[in-house]
Order: structure tokens, then C-alpha cells, then sequence
């Protein structure tokens, strides 16, 4: 008999190219290799991600053997009377009621959520991001449920200090609801390992590593990849306006990406591509990657994507958060503007710089994010 396997994502995974869409394709491809032992659901937020019609086809394409279950987190505004008394007067009590917390789940997408649940006996149940995590609160079965936290999201509210205790306990009230907890953060291990008693699982993320090929003339100086977050918008702003004239104006930077909309000026040596069908081409004949993140927190899966193609990443501290190793990474930490266009500027015109920094690329990624002991990882599960 098939397991049956529930895996949350509120994210279009289709859409986009944002460190946590890589990590959902992975997931999803996975699922869908296992159709001949797993039967899956895959439930998102119609109204959250960037469904319509082209995504929703494009998904059944990729994975034909993954049911897709859309469900609204709201109800349409146009409805007025509906939208009042079904949605925002229920959706405020619960709210003021539970105050503080981590949760941005409501009752609409809650009732609607565990009547999918309840329908089917699931085997598993994955939840992605501890946000979302009360969905599952009214099962009615005996499940294995499994949190893909993704990130710690008490550290994300560390500037509301007032609060911070509430967001914590919140976090870990909710995490303690589930089997198996996992966490691709080193750091995010320990904290939850100190706080709950379940079982909390390390799984770094992998890509199929790229060969490691001297080359002497590249088609990109610099790249920069990333999603439109408030995060990477305060980092692109910070690189633009401090590091960007100390660079060498002969280097050219090319932006992928929703964050290239927040870009309202021109620079004569930035390149806006905006989203991609296929950012293969960009990682394949750039010199370097940049990665300037003052703030966040979790693993950087687009340096961990870059560093699968062996390419030196120049970024700040919090650019290396959650790997396992801080230095002979292939990563360049610098955080003051001097020392970010420096970086950039040696790794491009020294050479042996630059193959020695390619080099500690290579090795820290073949030690640390093998796609065997990820693909071996997901194996174990699905059999289980």
C-alpha cells in the first residue's frame, strides 16, 4: 500500500527563483521520483504564492505525480458582507486572543486546511515554516508530522525586544506540536535541540555539484541573485550606495531577481535581468557572486548555490549564518563597504586570489552539502 503524504508549502514553487523556491523544487522533485511507494498532496495558498493558470500548469507538468490542492487564506473582497463576517471578524478575535506571536495562520484557511487533512488518513505530514505550523492543531488521526522550519523566526523579530520572549515561546510551543523537526542551520540544531525534546534533524542543503573548471575568461564580472525581501532590499541598497563606487568601474554587476524592481536608478555598471527561466547560464560563466545581507537569518541558499558551482562568494557575517564552517568556505566576510569592494576587486584581478578562494569552494561543498547523503536522507524517510 502507497503512503500517503501531505507537504505544505504556501509559496508558488514554480515561480521564481528565491533561495526557498530552490529548496521546495528539491523537496517536490524528490516526492514526485517516489510516486510508485508514495501517493502526495501538495497544498499551497492560492492567494499567497503567484498562482493563476500559467503556474498551476506548469507545476502539473513538472510534477505529474503530485496532486495539487489550492486553498485561499482569504475570502474574495468583493464579497463584502462574506469578507466581514466569515473572514476579518472571526480572523480578529483569535487574534487578540493568542497576541504575540510567531503564527500568521487565521481561522479560514484553518478550517479549510483541516477538512483536507481529515478527509485522507496521511502517513506524513509536512509542514514548511513553523508560521504555519498550527494547521495541523485539529487532526484527528495519529500522523508523523515533520516542521521544515527553514529559518528561526524569533531571531527575524530581534529588533522588537519587547517582545522578543513571546515570539520564542511561541515558536517552540508550536514546534513541540510535531515528530520530527528540520533544520538545514547548524546553529538553529542546537537552539532547537535545547528547547524541545523531539527529534530535530540537521539536513544540509545540496545541488549537484558542478566540476571544478579553470577558466580564463569569464561573460559576467559579478552576479547577484535574490528574491525581494526586506532583508535583501536593505543589502542591495547598502552594496549600491557604499561598496558600488569603490568598485573598479570597468567591473560590471549583473542583478537577477525580484530584487532588481527596487532598483530605481540607473548605475552604468549594473545589469537589471529580473527573473530568469534559467539562471544555469549566469552561474556558469560568472567570475564571482555577491551577497550582501546586513541582516536575516538562516542559511543563505543562494550561497550555498554558488559555492555548488565553485564560485567565490563576497558577503557580510550574516552572509555565512548556518554553515557549518565560517572561513575556508569560498566565501569572503567583509563587512564595512572598504572591505567588501576590496574583496570583489582582488577576486577578480589576482588570480591566484581568486583560484585559491574557487578552490575552498569546491572543498567545503564536497564535504558539506554531498547530494548523495541528501538524496540517501530522503530515501530513509519515504521508506519509513
Amino acid at each position: 500500500m502507497k503512503q500517503k503524504i501531505l507537504y505544505f508549502v504556501p509559496d508558488c514553487p514554480v515561480a521564481g527563483a528565491a533561495g526557498n523556491i530552490t529548496r521546495f523544487k528539491q523537496m517536490l522533485g524528490y516526492l514526485n521520483q517516489a510516486s510508485e511507494s508514495c501517493e502526495v498532496d501538495f497544498v499551497s495558498i492560492s492567494d499567497w504564492g503567484e498562482w493563476n493558470s500559467d503556474t498551476i500548469k506548469k507545476f502539473n507538468t513538472v510534477y505529474p505525480n503530485i496532486n495539487l490542492i489550492l486553498l485561499p487564506r482569504k475570502i474574495d473582497k468583493k464579497k463584502v458582507l462574506k469578507s466581514i463576517f466569515l473572514y476579518k471578524i472571526p480572523n480578529a478575535i483569535p487574534k487578540l486572543l493568542r497576541g504575540t506571536s510567531i503564527d500568521i495562520s487565521n481561522p479560514f484557511l484553518h478550517r479549510k486546511f483541516t477538512k483536507i487533512i481529515n478527509s485522507k488518513h496521511y502517513d506524513k505530514i509536512i509542514i514548511s515554516y513553523a508560521t504555519w505550523g498550527s494547521l495541523i492543531k485539529d487532526i484527528k488521526y495519529k500522523s508523523y508530522l515533520i516542521v521544515d522550519t527553514h529559518d528561526f523566526i524569533t531571531a527575524q523579530n530581534r529588533n522588537k525586544k519587547s517582545k522578543i520572549g513571546k515570539y520564542f515561546q511561541t515558536e517552540i510551543d508550536i514546534i513541540n506540536r510535531f515528530d520530527e523537526i528540520w533544520t538545514f542551520s547548524s546553529e538553529e540544531k542546537y537552539i532547537f535541540e535545547q528547547f524541545s525534546d523531539k527529534k530535530v534533524v540537521h539536513q544540509p542543503i545540496a545541488f549537484e555539484h558542478q566540476p571544478l573548471v579553470k577558466k580564463s575568461v569569464y561573460k559576467y564580472d559579478i552576479i547577484y541573485v535574490a528574491s525581494r525581501n526586506p532583508h535583501n532590499i536593505k543589502g542591495i541598497n547598502w552594496f549600491l550606495n557604499e561598496v558600488l563606487p569603490l568598485i573598479d568601474s570597468k567591473h560590471k554587476v549583473h542583478i537577477i531577481g525580484r530584487i532588481g524592481q527596487e532598483i530605481k536608478q540607473p548605475y552604468h555598471n549594473v545589469t537589471i535581468h529580473g527573473l530568469v527561466d534559467d539562471i544555469t547560464d549566469f552561474y556558469q560563466n560568472c567570475r564571482i557572486t555577491i551577497c550582501p545581507m546586513l541582516s536575516g537569518t538562516g542559511v543563505k541558499i543562494k550561497v550555498l548555490e554558488s559555492l555548488s558551482y565553485n564560485i567565490p562568494v563576497v558577503t557580510n557575517r550574516r552572509g555565512v549564518d548556518g554553515l557549518s564552517n565560517k572561513s575556508d568556505n569560498g566565501c569572503v566576510v567583509a563587512d564595512c563597504p572598504q572591505k567588501f569592494a576590496e574583496a570583489i576587486n582582488q577576486l577578480i584581478s589576482d588570480n591566484d586570489y581568486y583560484r585559491h578562494q574557487q578552490q575552498l569552494a569546491f572543498d567545503f561543498f564536497s564535504q558539506n552539502h554531498n547530494l548523495a547523503t541528501e538524496k540517501n536522507f530522503f530515501n530513509r524517510f519515504l521508506s519509513s
